[in-house]
């Protein structure tokens, strides 16, 4: 076989290769606005999100108090964008009460704004976050998410929603449109015909703004993203406690208990996630021996 015919081959691998790769094969999501620092999380690893990066099922996206703000736009149409100090999570996979619970993105913490453009439905917008499922945005909201604290302002059209306390529904409501729906710390909620001075400006000004698709920009763009480093412990810790996903960051972080740092975040905070108690230390978890059986004598 010639030089060349093997490179060519080999090239064609490359290719096919990336073609095919889980990321590729799976979009989601494309970064098309990334004004200031934020980063991608995927699988252990961190990397500096971009304008092009192609988002995929279990990515984090994170912003920080230097980001003015982040929009991710899906394959449907529906575009999502992030405010500061931002946690975000793809395809949510939960457990327990939750399991069968529908959600594009979970907000962990920080602000995200929802558009859900024509012909979408407003089930499109399905959205978790802790102690809330979205189930419908007619046209655009704004959520923001600090603790147990929670805030939706209905911008465009009306918000379907249901509370949750210890993984089960609780209560639903309906936010009509330009109403305010506010949960408080003590898990009280409160609605109000339009939402708080002080609320509209803690947002970033781009969400306020009626800013068009760039989606097409990135249509026939791949960026790779640039890795950084392995996520560390006090990184990853805000996941590993989040309500209804325990389970799943278990399997996907496993490998990390291996890190020295990682192992001992985990064991000094284990209160926090009696789960991995488990993981870190199995011999506790093995069958313990049948007990020896007394010697019979016969008579």
């Amino acid at each position: 076989m010639s030089v060349v015919w093997k490179s060519a081959l080999g090239l064609f691998g490359v290719l096919l290769g990336t073609w095919l790769s889980p990321a590729a094969a799976a979009n989601l999501a494309t970064a098309t606005i990334v004004a200031g620092e934020a980063q991608l999380v995927r699988d252990a690893t961190r990397h500096a999100l971009a304008e092009g990066v192609r988002l995929a099922k279990d990515d984090i996206v994170e912003t920080t108090a230097k980001t003015l703000f982040v929009r991710l736009e899906f394959t449907d149409g529906l575009i999502v964008d992030l405010g500061p100090e931002s946690r975000a999570l793809l395809s949510p996979r939960f457990s327990g009460e939750r399991a069968r619970q529908a959600s594009r993105l979970h907000l962990l913490r920080g602000t995200a704004k929802l558009t859900v453009p024509k012909p979408l439905t407003p089930a499109a917008a399905s959205f978790t976050a802790p102690g809330l499922d979205v189930t419908g945005v007619a046209r655009s909201a704004v959520f923001a998410v600090q603790g147990p604290e929670l805030q939706v302002f209905a911008e465009s059209g009306e918000v379907t929603l249901q509370e949750r306390r210890a993984g089960k529904v609780t209560a639903k409501a309906t936010v009509k449109n330009s109403e305010f729906y506010s949960r408080g710390a003590d898990g009280k909620a409160t609605s109000a015909p339009r939402p708080s001075g002080a609320f509209i400006q803690k947002l970033p000004r781009a969400f306020m703004d009626s800013l068009p698709s760039r989606a097409a920009t990135f249509a026939s763009r791949d960026v790779a993203p640039k890795p950084l480093a392995d996520i560390g412990y006090a990184e990853a810790e805000p996941w590993i406690d989040a309500e209804g996903l325990r389970a799943y960051f278990v399997t996907r972080w496993k490998p990390l208990a291996q890190n020295p740092a990682f192992r001992e975040g985990l064991v000094a905070n284990m209160a926090n996630h009696p789960e991995w108690d488990r993981i870190l230390f199995p011999e506790k978890y093995l069958p313990k021996p049948a007990p020896a059986s007394a010697p019979s004598y016969g008579k």
